[in-house]
């Protein structure tokens, strides 16, 4: 079996790998052997050991959702915020707002461009 390359399924939310998405597999793996031990200890039923997993891969698949999201997200966040930071604490002049806003936005370019291509 090939072992799957991190960096070229980046973008494909169901192999996204990062710190908070591996300690939420670790998470439900044992959860899932937990479950297991307790299912057989009370007899639980085929029907009831169904459907608590169900529910726990629903809740494991909308986690990691959130985690893609938020990776996806966290360079737009982290480029408004630094362009509310800059409009708030910085006094132009009518004449330096062109420059400033080229400065800018060159800084922040490639960030951009990178999350358009995906």
């Amino acid at each position: 079996m090939k072992t799957i390359d991190k960096e070229k399924l980046i973008n494909n939310p169901v192999y996204f790998s990062n710190n908070k998405s591996e300690a939420l597999e670790d998470a439900l793996r044992m959860f899932l052997e937990t479950f297991k031990e307790y299912a057989s200890l009370n007899d639980l039923s085929a029907d009831q050991i169904s459907s608590f997993q169900q529910l726990i891969m629903e809740t494991y698949q909308e986690r990691k959702a959130v985690y893609f999201l938020e990776s996806k997200f966290s360079n737009f966040t982290d480029y408004i915020d630094t362009a509310i930071n800059f409009a708030l604490n910085t006094s132009l002049q009518s004449n330096d707002k062109e420059n400033i806003t080229k400065v800018f936005y060159y800084k922040n370019k490639h960030r951009l461009v990178s999350n358009e291509q995906h």
